[in-house]
């Protein structure tokens, strides 16, 4: 597989300390997606991670949110945080930058699962709803944010399957024709 960072619609820009205060912090705290601890900072965002990348629409280049990989264990597993202005994507924004993020972590690390964890008010917005990678746990009232507790649900995108769909060409449309996630571009 090949690491891309650019769809149809998307391109995955690495990010920055800079970039997590201004950014990254800024999208948290103005979207309520996340409670922060106010010690922690924007650079507890960057903290144990192994990517970090803003999430840009490639034809204005308008930040949408950011994307982080984190945690990469030993175990063969890596977590996924995908977090997105729910005021400037539209429909299928969130699973492209999504599969981006994955094939990115396939491709990079030798891993054998993604780690996705969220909560009922992002499933629309990264198609949770159908054709969503295996559910593996609910942590009941786990989170309080935007007033409520919120149940944290955990999914996992195993290297097999992520294969499978590439190979497949499950994704086949995300990516510009002339490109394939196995070949790097010419």
């Amino acid at each position: 597989m090949f690491p891309h960072t650019e769809s149809r619609r998307l391109r995955l820009d690495p990010a920055t300390s800079d970039t997590a205060r201004d950014t990254m912090l800024g999208t948290l705290l103005r979207t309520g997606i996340e409670s922060l601890r106010p010690s922690a900072g924007a650079g507890g965002l960057m903290d144990n991670s192994c990517a970090a990348f803003l999430v840009r629409r490639r034809s204005s280049g308008d930040v949408l949110g950011f994307s982080v990989l984190h945690g990469l264990s030993p175990a063969g597993h890596v977590k996924c945080g995908l977090y997105l202005d729910p005021e400037k994507t539209r429909l299928g924004v969130g699973a492209e930058a999504a599969h981006l993020t994955y094939n990115y972590a396939f491709a990079t690390f030798d891993i054998s699962k993604v780690i996705v964890q969220t909560t009922e008010a992002s499933f629309a917005s990264f198609g949770l709803t159908e054709g969503a990678p295996r559910k593996t746990a609910v942590l009941g009232n786990h989170l309080y944010f935007r007033g409520r507790y919120w149940d944290l649900h955990t999914y996992e995108v195993h290297r097999a399957e992520w294969e499978d769909r590439v190979r497949r060409n499950l994704d086949d449309g995300l990516l510009a024709d002339s490109l394939s996630w196995r070949i790097a571009p010419a």
